[in-house]
């Protein structure tokens, strides 16, 4: 394990060496850098904020009299036996003062000590994380295995000029969190983060690695090179006279405001925007939203006419509605998606914003899903499962998992076309894919004749279909009926398939069939499907993983021996 450098450079990402990507100039080791100052505040000084309110809420009164005067304070009398008027009473307000100031000094003392043995740095190997002070903790997630690279910025941290940078890898908790650098020094780290796996991961042409132009930042003093972003007329930084205040005063709305431009979205421009209209109607229609607000009608109609204690159910269903209402309206609010080079990048947020950056190839399955009171609009939402993102892990203001919030059916192609290799969906073509999210599935696989006693109504709708070949092959998968649904998964992301037959199916001649992939929101289980049809479908799905599995597996290695074998040749030519 390395050591740490006896002085890390505070919360400064060191600049992008032009040799190799974490190694310096002489191949030195990447140095150990430290967190913002306020991140201790943060992290576990809100517990004291959360104290020091408490005691000024029980305070209140002698405080308004001491500066205000004691007309203003309450009327009612102290409590007998109260702890101030005791200090006073025995001379100890000195002591009683000196103990206050002795517990700020120690609060503030282990807050500098946590930040100064908590640090991070970023190598050509890995993104690593210590901390702790008895117990010692180090985190390491190495750059071949990230999924993702998030920018978190709840509403203190957004008013300090804070972000904390959450690397995700494979895994459940694999991953490492930054808690909390400056805005800009979070996007920096952000970037080197990203172009560093990409070369890790093979990811990125040479040109991309070496003939991109780069600038100095001129706002991120000596925080390392950056993508070269077009200037905006009259900003900071385009020659006009501006004071330093003004300057100052737009960098701190700037980063209050999450102005997240890069070089790479600016040049292949957004994909998707949500608008506000659109987002409050699609918040409003969902399911959980109306069931709320159809109960809390129910307790009225039923207070009124049947019995009033139904009217004392209003108000638990109606802040329920409130809170969905508003957790929707927050997580989807100035929500944008957009393209680089080698990934995609997720924005969203109100109070709490959320960026997250998703390299492409990392995505195991996408799910298109229209609710039925978003059908007469063509309203549609789509979700993606990547590894480290489980469906449990999303918090309230996370976009985890959430690709496109509510968009169009053109969007959905577009979002689709995006994450997946092009061939896939090239394969079978534009128009055949609008038919798999909307029409009547031609080419699919339907249920089986008697799986309306399992389905429903979803009948008619439920399906699969084997698309593609080789490396580019997928499944596709429709199912519902009050909620339509389109999920498409990669074959070679496919972990293994299962053929299962529950109870009710048996007698009704039907089967299941799941593929499995990484835990996430994308459902990719069929039930109802004919016993005879299942059967083959599960030997054609099976031999088709197999295969591209298989060459895949074998192209890594051959891959791995190229590069062994060129490594160990240039070693030969420089001996």
């Amino acid at each position: 394990m390395s050591h740490a450098d006896p002085s890390p450079e505070r919360g400064r990402p060191e600049a992008e060496p032009s040799e190799a990507p974490g190694a310096g100039a002489s191949g030195e080791e990447a140095p150990w850098l430290r967190l913002h100052p306020l991140s201790p505040l943060l992290r576990g000084g809100l517990v004291a904020i959360v104290v020091a309110g408490i005691v000024i809420a029980n305070l209140r009164d002698r405080l308004i009299g001491l500066f205000f005067g004691q007309q203003f304070a309450s009327a009612e009398p102290e409590p007998a036996g109260d702890f101030i008027d005791m200090v006073v009473e025995q001379g100890f307000v000195v002591l009683a003062l000196v103990g206050v100031l002795v517990v700020i000094l120690l609060i503030v003392f282990f807050a500098w000590l946590s930040w100064r043995f908590h640090t991070y740095r970023i190598s050509g190997e890995a993104v690593e994380s210590r901390s702790g002070v008895l117990f010692r903790q180090h985190r390491r997630a190495p750059l071949d295995r990230i999924q993702s690279v998030n920018l978190q910025r709840p509403l203190l941290a957004r008013a300090l000029g804070l972000t904390q940078v959450e690397v995700q890898t494979g895994g459940q908790g694999g991953k490492v969190v930054l808690a909390y650098l400056g805005y800009r020094d979070a996007k920096t780290v952000r970037e080197q983060i990203l172009r560093r796996a990409a070369v890790s991961q093979g990811a990125v042409s040479r040109s991309a690695t070496s003939g991109t132009s780069q600038v100095q930042d001129p706002a991120a003093g000596d925080l390392g090179l950056v993508a070269a972003a077009p200037r905006v007329p009259g900003a900071p930084g385009d020659g006009a006279p501006r004071s330093e205040r003004l300057q100052d005063l737009d960098r701190r709305l700037e980063d209050f405001s999450d102005a997240d431009v890069d070089a790479e979205a600016t040049a292949a421009g957004m994909l998707v925007t949500v608008p506000p209209g659109r987002l409050i109607g699609s918040v409003v229609l969902s399911w959980e939203f109306s069931i709320f607000v159809l109960l809390s009608v129910a307790s009225v109609v039923a207070g009124v006419l049947v019995e009033p204690f139904f009217l004392t159910l209003l108000i638990p269903f109606a802040l329920a509605a409130i809170g969905i209402g508003f957790r929707g309206f927050n997580r989807g609010w100035g929500f944008t998606l957009s393209r680089g080079a080698d990934s995609v990048r997720v924005g969203a947020g109100l109070t709490a914003t959320n960026t997250e950056t998703l390299p492409l190839g990392r995505i195991h399955a996408v799910e298109a899903r229209q609710p039925l009171f978003w059908r007469p609009f063509g309203w549609w939402q789509v979700r993606v499962t990547t590894a480290g993102h489980s469906a449990a892990q999303g918090g309230q203001g996370s976009v985890a998992n959430l690709v496109l919030p509510v968009g169009f059916e053109s969007d959905v192609l577009r979002v689709i076309e995006t994450l997946l290799p092009n061939s896939i969906v090239a394969e079978a073509g534009e128009a055949e894919l609008r038919d798999a999210l909307s029409g009547n599935g031609a080419g699919f696989v339907g249920a089986g004749p008697r799986a309306g006693w399992v389905l429903w109504f979803a009948r008619r709708r439920t399906g699969l279909r084997l698309v593609g070949e080789g490396q580019v092959s997928a499944l596709r998968i429709r199912r519902g009926a009050m909620t339509r649904a389109l999920s498409i998964v990669p074959i070679v992301r496919v972990q293994s398939l299962l053929f299962r037959r529950p109870l009710v199916h048996l007698p009704l001649g039907l089967a299941t069939l799941q593929t499995h992939t990484v835990l996430g929101p994308a459902h990719t289980e069929v039930r109802g499907i004919a016993l005879a049809d299942a059967q083959e479908l599960f030997d054609r799905l099976s031999a088709t993983i197999v295969a591209v599995q298989g060459a895949e597996a074998h192209g890594s290695e051959m891959r791995g021996f190229g590069a062994h074998d060129s490594g160990r040749r240039q070693g030969a030519h420089g001996s």
